[in-house]
């Protein structure tokens, strides 16, 4: 555990909780890194690969960083006879992980053309065959915990990826879109809690009336260390566009 950085490191699941069974934990898996290829798919290899900033990563590298994750932290210690995928891709494809070792410099990422995004397909699908062998073997609650943390940083980067891509096309003189814009449907009505959630209006502004609230995490499921406890805070009346 000591390798895996503090953001996480303190988020394990509350003692009791029950490990996840196999096939559910493979299906989770498989899920979660199905929606990282199906965010990266609208976008051509060159999409993948610029970095238009020191802030925004290329697409290619959250894609290859999620893999290394579980090719450092769960495969490597965890599955006998582990094959890494490549040697040099402990140092292209960590972030931030100290005690993982050396890493290239976040604001020169977009400098690598190497390996490209067919090979960062393989590099996935690598790893994705030895996670589905461990996961099936029935792993240590370690193993089991670690892979659910895995899943819930591959999903922070999903959220990341969508942010780089949109500056990233944004910077073209081109103007394009990552996708094509869908039609909003009509506002929701004011909901008992006095929101309005236009979940597929038009833009505007939604009001609400302020009041004490309950904000964190509570309960046996997953949590990173900085969602909880669950406490009350005193919310101002807003609106938020």
């Amino acid at each position: 555990m000591t390798a895996v950085a503090s953001r996480g490191a303190a988020s394990k699941q509350t003692a009791g909780s029950a490990p996840a069974e196999p096939d559910d934990l493979l299906g989770r898996y498989r899920q979660v890194r199905g929606s990282t290829d199906a965010l990266t798919a609208p976008l051509s290899p060159e999409d993948q690969t610029v970095q238009t900033m020191p802030d925004v990563s290329p697409t290619k590298w959250h894609r290859a960083h999620t893999s290394w994750f579980f090719e450092t932290f769960v495969l490597g210690p965890h599955l006998a006879g582990y094959s890494r995928f490549h040697p040099a891709y402990a140092y292209l494809f960590n972030s931030y992980y100290e005690a993982a070792g050396p890493r290239y410099t976040r604001a020169r990422r977009g400098c690598v053309s190497r390996p490209g995004c067919a090979e960062i397909s393989d590099y996935r699908a690598h790893v994705d065959e030895a996670m589905a062998r461990l996961i099936a073997s029935g792993p240590a609650p370690e193993a089991t915990w670690l892979t659910e943390l895995g899943l819930h940083h591959e999903q922070q980067h999903q959220e990341l990826l969508l942010m780089d891509i949109k500056h990233v096309l944004s910077s073209s003189p081109l103007d394009p879109a990552y996708a094509p814009a869908v039609r909003p449907a009509a506002p929701a009505a004011p909901a008992a809690d006095g929101v309005t959630r236009a979940e597929h209006g038009p833009p505007g502004w939604i009001a609400h009336d302020g009041g004490v609230v309950e904000v964190g995490h509570q309960g046996p499921g997953f949590a990173f260390d900085n969602e909880g406890p669950a406490h009350q805070v005193l919310l101002q009346p807003f609106t938020v566009a």
